[in-house]
């Protein structure tokens, strides 16, 4: 199922991507391959209201791009990086966006800029090629790699992702206002508690100070893989 997993991870990187119209249609054209993958995966989330809502978005993108900087940019409601929720730990955040970026060094990703290393979406799209380099192993025999490279996506799910992604879409359902970013959230905590269900010693991350971030901003964006884009 890691190849399934792999285009949720990527649907969901496009999802929380600036809202552009040309993305909207990829995302409302990948909706049936979604509902495809969600049976496969033993998920269930009903998919019509994330298809409503993405129909609403196409109608009025500028509304949606509004909400979407003001969500994750400028009035910072619900940010979309994990050391948002660490930046009243100095030494932590460091420690936190160094080991973020050593996995990505170790399967030989870079990130381009102005893309954070610890956005949702740089997260979601390595967990994305770590899925997808899971499938091609397994298919190959490689039985080595395959060990070492799911050591790492659940290790990367305990230490990363799997930290913080409760109290980002606790944030999303209590601030957004379009209803993308709320069915977006409920999609994210189906699919990352099952994900996290098995993995032990993930220490949740609980809170969010919005003041030691008044005065930010950032840019989200892809880690760039040379694997195709499995939502083309």
């Amino acid at each position: 199922m890691h190849i399934e997993k792999a285009f949720l991870y990527r649907f969901l990187a496009e999802a929380f991507s600036y809202p552009t119209e040309e993305r909207l249609k990829v995302l409302e054209s990948a909706l049936e391959d979604l509902e495809r993958v969600m049976e496969i995966l033993n998920l269930h989330v009903d998919l019509k209201g994330l298809s409503q809502a993405l129909k609403k978005a196409q109608e009025d993108p500028i509304d949606l791009q509004g909400e979407f900087t003001s969500l994750f940019e400028t009035q910072m409601r619900a940010p979309a990086r994990e050391t948002s929720y660490e930046l009243d730990k100095t030494g932590r955040r460091s420690m936190e966006m160094a080991d973020i970026e050593g996995f990505y060094r170790a399967f030989g990703l870079k990130i381009a800029e102005p893309i954070e290393p610890d956005s949702f979406v740089a997260e979601a799209e390595f967990c994305s090629i770590l899925n997808q380099k899971m499938y091609f192993l397994k298919e190959k025999g490689d039985e080595e790699g395959y060990t070492i490279t799911k050591e790492a996506y659940e290790k990367f799910l305990r230490d990363h992702l799997g930290r913080w992604y409760e109290i980002f879409v606790e944030k999303l359902f209590q601030e957004a206002n379009h209803p993308l970013y709320k069915e977006l959230a409920f999609l994210v905590k189906t699919f990352l508690d099952k994900e996290t269900s098995n993995i032990d010693g993930i220490s949740k991350l609980s809170i969010y100070r919005k003041e030691t971030l008044e005065g930010s901003s950032w840019e989200c964006g892809f880690v760039k893989p040379q694997d195709p884009n499995i939502l083309s």
